[in-house]
C-alpha cells in the first residue's frame, strides 16, 4: 500500500521539498515559515479542485449513458470517434486536475484510447478556456495561426494511437 503513495516520483520530490525547506531556512527563517504557508495554502487549494473534479467526473459516469459512450467513442466508432474526441477535447475548460479526470471517467466508460488520446491532445492544443487568454498574451494573430496549424494534430495523434493498438506486441 505505501509502495502505491510512496513510489520514486513522490519521494524525490518530498526530498527536494525538504532540502529546499532546508536552505531556505538556513538563508531566512521568517521566509521559510512563509514559503511554507504559501505552499500549504496551494495545497489545500489544489486538494478541493482535484477532490471537485473527481466527483464531477463520477457524476458524469453516473449521468451519461454508457452505451453511449460506447456507440460514439469507443472501440467500433474507428475515425467518427476520433475526431468526436477531438471535439470533445478542444471544447473541455478547465486546468488538467479539472480535465483529465473527466477523460479518464469518459475513457472508463468505454471510450476508445485513440479517442481518448485525440481528447487530451485537442485539450492541451486548443482548449476553449485557454483560447481567450492565449490571445490576450500572446496576440490574436499568434493564436490564430496556432490554432490553424495544429487543428489537425489530435486526429492525427487519434489515427497514430489507432495504428499502435493494433500491433500486438506494442504495451503487453
Amino acid at each position: 500500500m505505501l509502495s502505491k503513495i510512496f513510489d520514486s516520483t513522490t519521494l524525490g520530490f518530498m526530498a527536494a521539498a525538504i532540502t529546499l525547506f532546508i536552505i531556505v531556512l538556513i538563508k531566512d527563517a521568517s521566509l521559510a515559515v512563509s514559503a511554507s504557508k504559501d505552499g500549504l495554502t496551494l495545497f489545500v487549494r489544489y486538494a478541493v479542485l482535484i477532490i471537485s473534479s473527481m466527483l464531477i467526473a463520477a457524476y458524469i459516469q453516473a449521468l451519461i449513458p454508457k452505451d453511449l459512450i460506447t456507440s460514439y467513442l469507443g472501440g467500433a466508432s474507428g475515425f467518427k470517434g476520433i475526431f468526436l474526441g477531438s471535439l470533445i477535447g478542444g471544447l473541455t475548460p478547465g486546468s488538467p486536475y479539472a480535465a483529465l479526470p473527466f477523460f479518464a471517467g469518459i475513457m472508463r466508460m468505454g471510450a476508445s484510447v485513440p479517442a481518448t488520446v485525440a481528447m487530451v491532445c485537442a485539450w492541451g492544443l486548443w482548449s476553449i478556456g485557454r483560447i481567450p487568454l492565449e490571445a490576450a498574451v500572446m496576440g490574436a494573430k499568434f493564436t490564430m495561426i496556432q490554432v490553424i496549424s495544429s487543428f489537425i494534430l489530435p486526429i492525427l495523434a487519434g489515427l497514430v494511437a489507432w495504428f499502435l493498438e493494433t500491433i500486438p506486441w506494442f504495451m503487453t
